[in-house]
């Protein structure tokens, strides 16, 4: 039996490993909650203008605002997704309901704080996005689009493209809102506050001197190859920066918070008695691991962030399995099309004699081809990118 054979067969469901994954993700959305005005707040008669939350406005509210206001845009930006944000200062009462009134159209979260009392305003993250619902897929480009001012076609690439980061430099009202309008479950959001953040840093095709940046700083993390590839992990914003600077080489590196890093697990040997080990770990039936040890090198978990990988190698040497962890965010698969009709392969832009082979693809752009490929009736296997 080959692997592609096994492959059919994968994706069990395991409770063991699903409670992995939760007790990994570090889990960094905290919504700011909505300032509490005390009852002085109506005493008094002059008030400063706020945006609490982007609400529902898309980015068209920043440019009418500037114009209406008279601020440059740059301000009126920073005060909707870095909110709660000062817009108009020292305005009486009836003056700035009258705002109040006449900016409702727009529907940004809006409120009055006496002067002096200005609402806390929470830390900067970066958002990162993965899809659940396949079948969503559309409708949260949609969404996406509508939110950042861009194209949906341009949201879906942002969201496919690991490691999915769709916003950047907000605060957790601008997450809220965003999460608000996304269809319900759809979607997963990570944030990211890369002041406290560690981050991984991924080099290809390094000159010999710009592999010797890296090696004079000495990371105990640091991992080399000889064809210029580097990865060093555990870093902080400000050294991976620096670094970054120092490299010269933005086409050759990536910069990537270790929150957001995916592994799969790979099973390289198994003993004649593991089938109800792999069936605890791994959710693999008993009665499929002949299947499986005759595939074998095989991916047994995916999407496993960096904090469990440890505990989850160390779970399957105890069980006498030989497992190796490797990194996903950044791996490429082919589809392989045994059977779909024309109408199938028309509808996501492909065509040609079957079976049919796709170009490498990024993992979720793959997995979202291939549910749209299944859910029309084709047959589809995964094969290594190449």
């Amino acid at each position: 039996m080959n692997t592609k054979s096994w492959e059919k067969s994968l994706n069990y469901p395991s409770p063991l490993a699903d409670r992995a994954y939760d007790q990994g993700l570090q889990a960094e959305s905290q919504v700011a909650a909505a300032p509490q005005r005390d009852k002085h707040f109506l005493d008094s008669n002059i008030f400063d203008l706020f945006v609490v939350s982007p609400g529902r406005a898309t980015p068209r509210a920043s440019g009418i605002l500037a114009q209406a206001l008279g601020l440059p845009i740059e301000v009126v930006v920073d005060a909707i997704y870095r909110a709660p944000g000062r817009l108009v200062p020292s305005l009486p009462i009836q003056e700035a309901r009258r705002l109040l009134a006449i900016l409702e159209p727009l529907e940004l979260d809006l409120a009055l704080f006496p002067v002096g009392e200005p609402p806390p305003r929470g830390h900067i993250r970066d958002v990162a996005a993965e899809l659940l619902d396949m079948d969503s897929a559309d409708a949260v480009a949609d969404t996406l689009g509508r939110f950042l001012g861009v194209a949906a076609s341009a949201a879906m690439d942002l969201l496919l493209t690991p490691p999915g980061i769709i916003l950047g430099n907000v605060t957790p009202p601008a997450v809220a809102a965003l999460a608000a309008s996304l269809p319900s479950g759809a979607v997963r959001l990570q944030e990211i506050e890369p002041e406290g953040a560690l981050y991984a840093l991924f080099a290809a095709s390094l000159t010999t001197q710009q592999a010797g940046v890296l090696q004079r700083h000495s990371y105990s993390s640091a991992m080399f190859s000889a064809d210029g590839g580097a990865l060093l992990l555990g870093l902080s914003r400000s050294e991976a920066d620096a670094l970054w600077r120092r490299l010269h080489a933005p086409g050759k590196i990536k910069l990537v918070p270790e929150a957001l890093l995916r592994f799969g697990i790979i099973l390289q040997e198994a003993p004649p008695n593991a089938a109800p080990a792999l069936q605890l770990l791994a959710g693999v039936p008993i009665e499929d691991f002949p299947i499986l040890a005759q595939a074998l090198p095989v991916q047994i978990e995916s999407n496993l962030p960096l904090a469990c990988v440890e505990a989850r190698l160390a779970c399957y040497a105890k069980e006498g399995l030989v497992a190796t962890a490797e990194l996903e965010n950044f791996s490429l698969i082919r589809l392989e099309i045994l059977s779909a009709s024309d109408a199938a392969l028309a509808a996501v832009g492909l065509s040609g004699r079957l079976p049919l082979m796709t170009s490498p693809l990024p993992r979720p752009q793959a997995r979202l081809l291939r549910h749209r490929l299944e859910i029309a009736g084709a047959e589809v296997l995964e094969a290594a990118g190449g």
